[in-house]
């Protein structure tokens, strides 16, 4: 089809590339709260997590509001989103709890994780998985980012094992958007285990 307005697929397309990009910078947060003050560190990811959800109740509480910030946001939220939280607030609060938890070095690990395997098994699960919803392809690619990650933060071959595993395993959780807050909290609780060895 050309011309026109774009078809549905195509746009959403555009919102889940949209959505996969913010996805994939939010793991910067990890290494700049490993680099800030402790105390400062903790105040920002809850206030990200404060604002997120603030975000969220206003725009379910309103309809007009709700309009106003999908505008703003670039229709970056999906349909199933106009009824419930969004996938980024609970991306917030995953980070937020793994900072709460977790020494600083696992919950920059488990941000950087989370931010980077997810879309990662999103996009390889598309484009090589077979049959709808999560595929063994996206897991094996969740597994493998996480991993990656892991050593590249200097953890051991067994911790980078683990967490990858852990982070697969929650990334394929049926709830939508329930993964965003289990990666981190998995990969931060497999590097709280297994992260000295």
């Amino acid at each position: 089809m050309s011309g026109g307005a774009p078809s549905n697929d195509a746009g959403t397309a555009r919102r889940e590339d949209w959505r996969r990009a913010v996805h994939v910078a939010s793991a910067v947060l990890g290494p700049a709260a490993l680099l800030a003050p402790p105390h400062l560190a903790r105040a920002s990811f809850a206030a990200l997590a404060g604002l997120a959800a603030a975000l969220d109740l206003l725009r379910l509480a309103s309809p007009r509001t709700g309009r106003l910030v999908a505008a703003v946001a670039g229709s970056a939220f999906r349909p199933s989103e106009s009824r419930a939280p969004s996938g980024a607030t609970a991306l917030a609060w995953g980070y937020f709890a793994a900072w709460a938890l977790f020494d600083p070095r696992f919950a920059a690990a488990a941000v950087v994780v989370a931010g980077l395997a997810d879309p990662s098994a999103a996009w390889v699960g598309r484009r090589f998985g077979r049959g709808p919803g999560k595929t063994l392809a996206g897991s094996a690619a969740c597994a493998t980012m996480g991993g990656l990650v892991l050593v590249a933060f200097g953890f051991s071959a067994t911790a980078a094992l683990a967490g990858g595993l852990v982070a697969a395993l929650a990334e394929r959780v049926p709830w939508r958007g329930v993964d965003n807050l289990l990666v981190p909290l998995a990969v931060g609780g497999a590097l709280a285990l297994l992260g000295s060895r």
